[in-house]
């Protein structure tokens, strides 16, 4: 492999080469920022895991690199990543609009015969051949204050805004993430082939419980769970959420 490739590869590990654990938990960022914002309160540890939150190109510090334009190639980049890495057991996680990222790369490794995740960790998101869930997936993209909505997450996040130009930089970026959301189409034929942990919050106003449950079971073997917390309580990584995956890799891994 060259050295070219394994730059790339560390530039996707936003805490380097992963360390001691029994399984990976591989977290995809949230829409409009990057790894490193996504998972900014979550630990290295997670149960008996190491958690590696992946970096793709076009944010953060990886701002001069040309964004992926499609769920493939999204995954067909991820995958050379992963690949280095499958010695051992690991899951995938991701909030809301990071699913069907971490689905077509589910199913790119299944077609290169690949190690599959143990588990598929979905957190605020519905049945996947349903469409899409989150209400700035169905407005003009032209009429959203991308801006605003980013320093809403930072709110809830960071508990701060933005400067006005790096709120600017952020919107465009959602902006591209909800043009390229809108373009991936999974109509449930094949099942999703990993066991998957839907997760909803009971105050989530984004996607609200009761959409993210209806479906799942027409394609794919889930569990279902909902914590307590509104839509930003997943970035805040809470004792609920972190013993949920660690129960459940303790069982896929027996």
């Amino acid at each position: 492999m060259s050295l070219a490739a394994n730059t790339e590869h560390d530039r996707w590990l936003v805490h380097g080469q992963p360390g001691d654990g029994d399984f990976l938990l591989f977290g995809f960022h949230y829409a409009g920022v990057g790894a490193s914002s996504s998972y900014r309160h979550w630990p290295q540890r997670i149960g008996t895991g190491y958690f590696c939150p992946l970096q793709p190109p076009g944010r953060e510090d990886r701002i001069r690199e040309q964004p992926l334009g499609s769920h493939a190639e999204f995954a067909e980049r991820l995958l050379p990543v992963l690949a280095d890495h499958l010695d051992r057991p690991y899951a995938f996680l991701g909030h809301c609009g990071a699913f069907p990222y971490m689905l077509e790369t589910t199913f790119q490794l299944r077609r290169h015969g690949l190690p599959l995740p143990r588990r598929l960790f979905a957190s605020s998101w519905g049945a996947p051949h349903r469409g899409l869930y989150g209400r700035l997936n169905f407005l003009d993209l032209d009429e959203i204050d991308v801006s605003a909505e980013i320093q809403l997450i930072c709110d809830a996040q960071l508990g701060h805004r933005l400067p006005d130009d790096l709120a600017e930089l952020a919107g465009e970026m959602l902006l591209f993430d909800l043009r390229v959301q809108r373009t991936y189409r999974y109509g449930g034929d094949p099942r999703v082939p990993v066991p998957t942990v839907v997760i909803g919050w009971s105050d989530d106003e984004v996607v609200p419980p009761e959409e993210v449950r209806p479906g799942w079971d027409e394609c794919a073997d889930v569990t279902h769970h909902v914590l307590t917390g509104d839509h930003w309580e997943f970035l805040r990584c809470p004792p609920a959420l972190r013993s949920l995956i660690g129960d459940e890799m303790a069982t896929a891994l027996r």
